[in-house]
C-alpha cells in the first residue's frame, strides 16, 4: 500500500513537471462596450476676447468689473447618450480670490460679482509678474437638449445630483464638480443627442494700483471642460 502511494505521488510529480515544459499558446477574445459617441464644441474656436483695455479707465482703488461675454456650446452625440462636464483652470495659482485661496479646480471666492451668479467660483487671468490680473467666472443659461428645454444638475462624485442653484460651472470652494442636464422633474441626467447652451462670461481686473499698466497686460484665461460619460 505505500508502494502505491508512492508511485501516485511520483506519477503526480513527473505531469507537473511535463506541464511547464511544453509549448502552449494563447487565444484572447477581447473587445469593449462603449458608449454612443460624443463631441463637444464650443463657437469662435473657445476664444472669448475682451480686445484692448484702456488702462487709464481702471480704478487704483477698487476692482474692475469687464462687461459680460457669451459663447455658445454644443454636445452631439451619435445616439443618445448620458454624460457630464468638469471644468479645470489651466491657470492655477493666479485667480483673483479671496485669501487667494483656489481649490482642486483652480476656482476661489471671487472679490465682487460683476453679474455672475451667487456663490460662483472664479478663476484666473495669469499672472502679471506676481500680482495676480484678475479673475472670470463662468456660468450656463439658455440649455436645450434636443430641442427641449433643460435645467443643470452638478455632482461631485457623479453619483449623488443636486439640482444647480446658480447654474456655476465652477465651485466657489474650488471642488471639482460634474454638470450635466435633465429634462424631466426628477434632477438626474437625462440622455440626449444634441445639446445646446450658453456659456455667459462674468470677468474682472485688479485695482490698477497693484498693477504696472506703463505696459501692456495679456489676459491670458483658461479652461479645459472635460466630458465624461455617466
Amino acid at each position: 500500500m505505500k508502494k502505491m502511494i508512492k508511485n501516485a505521488c511520483a506519477v503526480a510529480v513527473m505531469a507537473a513537471s511535463f506541464a511547464t515544459m511544453a509549448e502552449s499558446t494563447d487565444m484572447r477574445v477581447i473587445g469593449a462596450i462603449s458608449p454612443a459617441a460624443c463631441t463637444p464644441n464650443l463657437s469662435g474656436n473657445g476664444t472669448v476676447d475682451y480686445g484692448t483695455i484702456a488702462a487709464n479707465g481702471l480704478s487704483a482703488d477698487n476692482y474692475n468689473p469687464l462687461p459680460a461675454k457669451e459663447i455658445s456650446l454644443t454636445i452631439a452625440c451619435t445616439a443618445p447618450a448620458k454624460v457630464a462636464l468638469s471644468a479645470i483652470s489651466g491657470r492655477k495659482d493666479s485667480a483673483l480670490v479671496q485669501y487667494n485661496r483656489e481649490g482642486a479646480a483652480g476656482s476661489g471666492n471671487g472679490f465682487i460679482k460683476p453679474g455672475s451668479p451667487s456663490y460662483a467660483g472664479f478663476v484666473g487671468f495669469g499672472l502679471d509678474g506676481e500680482k495676480r490680473i484678475g479673475a472670470y467666472a463662468l456660468s450656463y443659461s439658455n440649455v436645450t437638449l434636443d430641442g427641449k428645454v433643460a435645467n443643470v444638475t452638478s455632482s461631485f462624485d457623479k453619483t449623488a445630483w443636486t439640482k444647480s442653484i446658480n447654474n456655476s460651472i465652477y465651485d466657489n470652494n474650488g471642488k471639482i464638480k460634474f454638470d450635466t442636464w435633465y429634462t424631466g422633474e426628477e434632477a438626474i441626467p437625462s440622455s440626449f443627442e444634441t445639446m445646446s447652451a450658453t456659456v455667459n462670461v462674468y470677468s474682472y481686473l485688479n485695482k490698477s494700483s497693484e498693477l504696472d499698466i506703463s505696459k501692456p497686460i495679456k489676459l491670458d484665461g483658461l479652461t479645459t471642460l472635460e466630458m465624461v460619460y455617466l
